[in-house]
Order: C-alpha cells, then structure tokens, then sequence
C-alpha cells in the first residue's frame, strides 16, 4: 500500500514539473491552445493563476471567445472578478466580443452585471454601442442598472446608444425604462478665455439621448426616443435643441420627424441661431478647409427652409452673438458681416441664393432689416462688407448677384440705405469690381456720389483708396475698369433710368 502511495505521488509531482517546464495555462490560453490548456487543469493547474500584468487564463479564453476552455475554467471555480492590471476583467472582454451566452455563463458564476473599467464605463454601456440587443438583455436580466453613469461626461447606456445611432438597443433600452432625458455632465469650466486672449470654446456637456441621436442622424432613434417619452425641445446648456442640432448637421430628414412631432422652429440659441437660419447657411454650402458635404436625405435644406417657414418660423429672427465656427481654420477671421443682428435673408443675399431670398420675402421677412454693422440684404447681395477669406458667398456670380439685388428692390428695399460706415451697396460692388452689378445698381437709381464715413465715393472704393480684401482691409485692390464706369455712368448721369414697380413680397413666389 504504501509503495502505491509512494508511486502516486511521483507521478503527481512528474506531472506538476512537466506543467511547469511548458507553457503555463496563462500562455496557452493567451496561444489559443485549448486542448492543451484544458490538459493542464485537469492536472490540477491553478486556474487563477496570472501572467505578471495580472490577466488570468480566463480573461484570456473569454478574449478569444474561447467557449470550450471558459466552461472548463468556470467548472473548475476561475474567479470571475479579478481584473487584471489594465482593469480588464472576463465580463468586460465578454462585452467586447458580444457573446451572449458567455455573457450568462460569467453572470451565473457570479460576475457582476455593473462591471464598469477604469472610466466607469459598465458592461451594458459597452454592449450599448451596438446592436446587440440579446447580450443587453442578458445583462439586464441578471440587474444591471440600466441608467448607470460612467465618470469622464456622466453618459448612460441610452446615451451611448443614441450616439452611435443603434436604433434597437435604443428601444430596448427605453423598455427596460432608460431614462429618455437623461443629460450629461454639465461642465463647470470657466476657462473660456486663453492668456491671448482668444475664446476657448468648450463643450458644456448637458447632451440628452435625443440630442445624440438627432446629432447623429439616427431618425430610428428619434422616433423611439420620442415614443418612449423624450422631450423634442429638451435643449443643452447652449440653448442648442434637438431640432437645430439636426438641420446642423445636415440631417433634414429627422430635422422634418423632430418639427411635425412639435419641436420649436423659433428656438433660438445662445448664438441666436434658429432652425431657420441654419437651413439657410446650409443651402449655399460653406467653403473651407472642412468643406461641408451635402445632405444624402431626401429633404433638401431649401424644402426645409419651406417647411419651416410653413410652421410659423420667424424669418426676421435676428444673431445675438456672432456665431460659432464649423471649421476654425478657415472661419476664423472671416464672414465678419455675419455678426450681431444678422437675418436669414441677410446671409442668403450674402451668397447670392435667390431661392432661399424668394421663399423668406414671401413668409414676411423684411428686405430692409439690417444687422449691427447697419448692413441690410441689399447691401449683402452688393458684397458689402465681404472679404476674399470669407467661406460663406464664396461661389457668388454677378449674376446672382444681381438676380438678389433685383428681388430685394422689388419688394421695397431701399437702394441708397448706408451702413454703420455710411458706405451704400454701390461700394460693395465697386469693392469687388462687378461692373455688371454696379450698372444693375445704377439703373435702380443708385446715388453715385455718395460718400462713406471717411468722404470714400464708390469711385475712390473702387480704385482701393478704402480698404483692401483680406483680413484686417490688407491687400488692397485696384478695379481700374470699374472706376472708369462709374465715372462714365456719373458723366451720362444714369439716374434718370425708369425705377421698376414694386411687388408686393407675396406675390413673389
């Protein structure tokens, strides 16, 4: 009896010294040797045994979604809950892979279900970003929370669902009762200004799911949202809402869901900036180092102009800061004349897009209502007040030009009007050199002598006596042609030309 016991015993500590010359179960789970690994446990290897930045056999075998080698581990008690020291843990690379049943089988060992990493980001927030609804639900049934926080911008599952625009897991989510208008951490950070100073624009958090999914273009997730309750005008500490983050960002579609489910068309920001308005930025497309791409949806930006018009938008709701930049290195510095005060129909004459003037005059905007520079629509369409580094109008033809210029004066606007600077639109267009609009001006009665602030005639702007093109009026430039014109149009005394009749501004479309 005892030489068997003797016997036995060297054969177990033989097979522990093989075990311990090879690879370790860490490494074979980690090579993906699973037959051998499973070897190893039933020879009694240490299942909790761990490489020296803490990762287990199991973390491993979970990573490669190794089902067999899991069960083995888990039959033979692996612990459950040990992270290793990046903080990843079995549950977490079960989130990560999307493996529904070895989800359930690390839950019924014991993992918890409000894992969370370092970030406090937790298994279902993980599984939330796609669009597996069975691991969710698996989670959800062993009492994950469904509206835990994670610590860097206080986001819950919903949120992360939203984002990513996961229209299933959205509504399953809100099944299982998501909070629909739960908002992001609201940031506190009063550092706005540099040391320049220069404004430092930083989010200020306060995102609800809707604001996610409306960003994101999701109208899935918009429609769920909205069934399970969300608040369509729930705006961000910016003032920002739902409705403007979509036509924002060029989602018309569910920018149309959000308006005739009853989102506020004359929301207004912290800008001021309205639906309205970005409709009508976006319908004649930036120009930048981040030039905007248009719209794939159905609705069109100028048909949401109309659609927004129809809903009882203002369309003489005026800027009341000058507004944030889509593209900072191309933005800054430029479309100056944008600024305090500015209408729709003021940034739609800038850039010459006469569809968008003729559906705002139409629905009662005023053609001579002008922003805190004293530039009215007129003046706009002229180039008053553009420079050459401008990414709105960057695409203007006379011809357009002229065709604004036209409409504006025919529902009443007045010609000889002056801005802050007492320049008329007659030196816009003597600035840029646009004959064409200059004779258009002077055949609607123009006043060629008039004189700015500074005794500039449209003839002195012209030959670059007033300002130049670039930032800050640098690079000055000569329109010798233009100059000769006016001069000529000042000897044949042009004024004399018949003035078209006025139309009244519905009568325009």
């Amino acid at each position: 009896m005892k030489t068997w016991i003797a016997l036995a015993l060297i054969g177990t500590a033989t097979a522990v010294l093989a075990a311990q010359s090879g690879p370790s179960l860490v490494d074979l789970a980690q090579s993906g040797q699973s037959a051998q690994a499973i070897t190893l446990i039933d020879q009694g290897a240490d299942v909790n045994a761990a490489s020296d930045d803490g990762t287990t056999a199991l973390i491993w075998a979970v990573h490669r979604d190794d089902r067999p080698l899991i069960e083995r581990l888990l039959k033979a008690h692996a612990n459950v809950k040990t992270p290793n020291q990046y903080g990843a843990t079995p549950l977490l690379e079960a989130a990560a892979y999307g493996d529904a049943a070895v989800i359930e089988a690390l839950l019924k060992a014991g993992a918890d279900p409000d894992t969370a990493n370092s970030d406090g980001e937790t298994v279902l927030m993980v599984i939330a970003h796609t669009s597996n609804v069975k691991a969710a639900d698996t989670l959800l049934k062993f009492g994950a929370h469904v509206d835990a926080t994670e610590k860097l911008r206080g986001q819950t599952a919903l949120h992360f669902a939203a984002a990513e625009g996961q229209a299933a897991m959205v509504k399953d989510l809100l099944a299982h009762r998501a909070d629909p208008n739960a908002r992001t951490t609201i940031s506190r950070d009063q550092r706005q200004v540099s040391a320049e100073p220069r404004v430092q624009w930083r989010a200020p958090g306060g995102l609800t799911p809707l604001l996610y999914a409306a960003r994101q273009g999701c109208l899935e997730c918009v429609q769920n949202l909205l069934k399970g309750r969300a608040d369509v005008n729930l705006n961000d500490p910016d003032g920002i809402s739902p409705l403007l983050i979509a036509t924002e960002n060029f989602h018309f579609d569910t920018a149309v869901y959000l308006l005739t489910s009853g989102a506020n068309p004359n929301h207004w920001d912290w800008w001021g900036r309205t639906p309205l308005y970005a409709a009508v930025d976006l319908n004649t497309l930036p120009y930048g180092g981040r030039a905007d791409r248009p719209s794939l949806d159905d609705t069109t930006s100028l048909k949401m102009i109309e659609l927004l018009l129809k809903a009882g938008a203002n369309p003489n709701a005026q800027l009341k800061l000058f507004p944030p930049f889509r593209q900072i290195g191309s933005d800054r510095g430029a479309d100056q004349m944008l600024t305090i005060g500015t209408t729709p129909l003021i940034r739609a004459a800038k850039a010459g897009d006469t569809d968008a003037i003729k559906l705002l005059l139409a629905h009662g905007a005023k053609p001579d209502l002008a922003n805190a520079l004293g530039i009215t629509p007129l003046m706009a369409a002229a180039g008053l007040g553009s420079n050459e580094i401008d990414t709105r109008g960057k695409y203007v033809t006379q011809k357009s030009a002229n065709d604004s210029i036209d409409l504006l004066i025919t529902a009443g606007a007045d010609i000889n009007a002056v801005d802050n600077g007492g320049r008329s639109a007659l030196h816009g267009a003597a600035y840029w050199g646009w004959d064409d609009v200059v004779r258009n001006l002077v055949g609607h009665h123009a006043d060629l002598g008039v004189k700015d602030a500074h005794g500039f005639t449209p003839v002195d702007t012209a030959m670059g006596r007033a300002e130049g093109h670039g930032r800050g009026g640098a690079g000055k430039v000569v329109n010798e042609d233009t100059a000769k014109l006016l001069q000529q149009l000042i000897a044949s005394d042009t004024k004399t030309a018949a003035t078209p009749p006025i139309v009244p501004a519905n009568q325009l479309l």
